[in-house]
C-alpha cells in the first residue's frame, strides 16, 4: 500500500509539471476561425473525448473510470485515481461566395487529474482546459472610385481564455437494495481560475500607393479572475436486477451551472500611422497602457438525461440527450467609459448520442471496445448581417481499453471524430466545413496492478 501512495505522489508531481509546461501551449492558438474575431473568441466545450463522440452530450452519464468534464458532480462516483489528457486537430475548408481556402490547427483539449478521497463517495480533481480560443487572419478590400487605389483592411488575432480548476464532489444520498439496485444523488463544484491574453490587430493601408499613410491598431487584453461551476447528478433504476434476471435499466439526470463573473482585466492599445505596406511606424495617434477594466463572463446552464441498459449477456447500451444555453447577450467589456457588447445573442445547443459495448468484462478485445455516435445542433452567439451563425455536426468515437496479462487496468485510448458545418455563405459570410479529430488517453491505476506491488527480492 505504501508503494500505491508513492506512485500517486509521483503521478501528481508529473501532472503538475506537465501543467506548468503546457500552460503556454493553452495560451496560444493558430488560425482557428474567422468568427473568433468577436469578443473573447469561440467558446470551447467542456467535454472529454468520449463525450465528443456522442455529439457533445453526456452531462447525465457517469463512468467510474473515465472523467465527465461536463458535470462536476460525476467526480463523486470515481473509484480510482484518473489522469486524463487529450488534444484536438481540426481540418477546415473555409468558403465564401468568391473562393475558398484550407486550414489545419491543433490545440490541447484538457489536462486533468482526479483522486477519490473516499472511493465512490467523495472525490477531488485538478486540471487545465481552454475556455475560449482566438485565432483569425482576415483581409478585405474596399473599392473606392474617388481614390486611385483600393484600401485593404487586415484583421488578425490570437490567444484566448483558459481555466485552471480545482473541484470536489460528494455523494449526499445513496440507497441500495438487496439485489444491488441503487439510487444516488451527488453534488459537486469547481473553483475556476480564468487567465489568458487576447490579442487583436487591425490595419488599413493602400498596397499600391506606398506614399499614403496607413493606420494600425494593436490591442491586447489580459484577463485574471475566478468563477465557479456547480453540478448535480441523480440516478435510479427503471428496471431493477432481481434474483432471476441480471439485466437492468437506469435513468440518469444531470445539470450544471457556470456562474457569471466580472473578470478583472487590463488593456494595452496603440494606434499609429505607417508608410505604405512596409509597416514603418509613423506618428502615434493614441496609447493606452495597463488600463484596468472588467470583462463580463456570461452564465452557462446545461441539463440532460441519460439511459443505461445492460442485458443479461452483459451488452451495454447508453443514450444521452443534453441542452445547453449561455447568456451571451449579457457579455460586455468595460474599460474606462468605453463599453463594448458585440451585440451577442444567447447561444443554444442540443446534443444527443448513443454508446454500445458488446460485452462488459469480455475476454475478447473487440467485444470490450466502446462504440459511439452522436449529433449536435448549435445556435451560436453570433448574428451577422441579420443571419444566425449555426454549427451543425455529427460524430463518432471509440474507446480502446488497455489490457495487461498480469494486472487489472481500466486505462484506455479514446478517439472521436466530428464532421460538420459552421456558418454559411449567405449574407456574404464565411462557411467552414470541418473535420475534427480528438485523441485522448485516460490512465487509471489499480492497487492490484503489478506496478503497485512491492517486490520481495531485489
Amino acid at each position: 500500500m505504501k508503494s500505491y501512495y508513492t506512485t500517486l505522489i509521483k503521478l501528481g508531481t508529473a501532472a503538475a509539471l506537465l501543467i506548468f509546461i503546457t500552460t503556454h501551449s493553452f495560451a496560444q492558438s493558430d488560425l482557428s476561425s474567422p468568427y473568433s474575431l468577436f469578443g473573447p473568441g469561440i467558446p470551447s466545450p467542456n467535454l472529454s473525448v468520449s463525450q465528443y463522440g456522442m455529439g457533445g452530450s453526456g452531462v447525465a452519464l457517469i463512468d467510474q473510470y473515465k472523467m465527465n468534464f461536463a458535470n462536476p458532480a460525476a467526480l463523486a462516483y470515481y473509484l480510482e485515481p484518473i489522469f486524463e489528457t487529450s488534444g484536438a486537430g481540426t481540418f477546415s475548408t473555409f468558403k465564401t461566395n468568391t473562393g475558398s481556402f484550407e486550414n489545419q490547427n491543433f490545440i490541447l483539449n484538457n489536462l486533468s487529474l482526479s483522486f477519490p478521497i473516499k472511493r465512490g463517495v467523495w472525490g477531488l480533481t485538478v486540471g487545465l482546459k481552454p475556455y475560449t480560443t482566438v485565432g483569425y487572419d482576415v483581409n478585405t478590400t474596399t473599392p473606392n472610385p474617388d481614390l486611385s487605389s483600393d484600401a485593404v483592411t487586415e484583421y488578425s488575432g490570437d490567444g484566448g481564455i483558459n481555466q485552471g480548476y480545482l473541484g470536489m464532489a460528494y455523494k449526499v444520498y445513496s440507497k441500495t437494495d438487496s439485489a444491488g439496485n441503487t439510487s444516488t444523488l451527488a453534488i459537486g463544484s469547481n473553483f475556476n481560475f480564468n487567465f489568458g491574453t487576447i490579442d487583436n490587430n487591425r490595419q488599413i493601408y493602400f498596397p499600391t500607393n506606398r506614399e499614403t499613410l496607413g493606420l494600425r491598431i494593436q490591442e491586447s487584453v489580459l484577463i485574471r479572475d475566478v468563477n465557479f461551476d456547480f453540478g448535480v447528478h441523480y440516478q435510479t433504476n427503471l428496471i431493477g436486477k432481481s434474483a432471476v434476471s441480471s439485466n437492468y435499466l437506469k435513468f440518469l439526470a444531470g445539470a450544471t451551472i457556470s456562474t457569471s463573473a466580472d473578470l478583472k482585466a487590463q488593456k494595452n492599445a496603440t494606434a499609429f500611422n505607417f508608410l505604405g505596406s512596409y509597416l514603418l511606424p509613423g506618428d502615434t495617434l493614441s496609447s493606452v497602457v495597463r488600463q484596468d477594466g472588467r470583462v463580463n463572463l456570461p452564465m452557462r446552464v446545461t441539463a440532460g438525461i441519460g439511459l443505461d441498459y445492460i442485458t443479461e449477456k452483459r451488452r451495454r447500451f447508453r443514450f444521452a440527450l443534453d441542452y445547453t444555453t449561455q447568456e451571451w447577450s449579457a457579455y460586455s467589456e468595460k474599460f474606462g467609459d468605453d463599453v463594448t457588447t458585440f451585440n451577442f445573442q444567447n447561444s443554444h445547443i442540443i446534443s444527443t448520442g448513443l454508446e454500445y459495448t458488446p460485452q462488459l468484462g469480455a475476454s475478447k478485445y473487440l467485444r470490450s471496445v466502446e462504440y459511439r455516435a452522436g449529433f449536435k445542433y448549435e445556435k451560436t452567439n453570433l448574428n451577422i448581417n441579420g443571419t444566425d451563425v449555426n454549427d451543425i455536426g455529427m460524430s463518432f468515437g471509440l474507446s480502446l481499453p488497455l489490457h495487461h496479462r498480469r494486472g487489472l487496468t481500466k486505462s484506455a485510448f479514446h478517439i472521436s471524430g466530428q464532421y460538420g458545418t459552421y456558418g454559411t455563405t449567405d449574407s456574404e459570410l464565411i462557411q467552414e466545413d470541418y473535420f475534427k479529430i480528438f485523441v485522448g488517453f485516460s490512465f487509471t491505476p489499480h492497487f492490484r496492478n503489478r506496478w503497485f506491488v512491492q517486490p520481495k527480492y531485489d
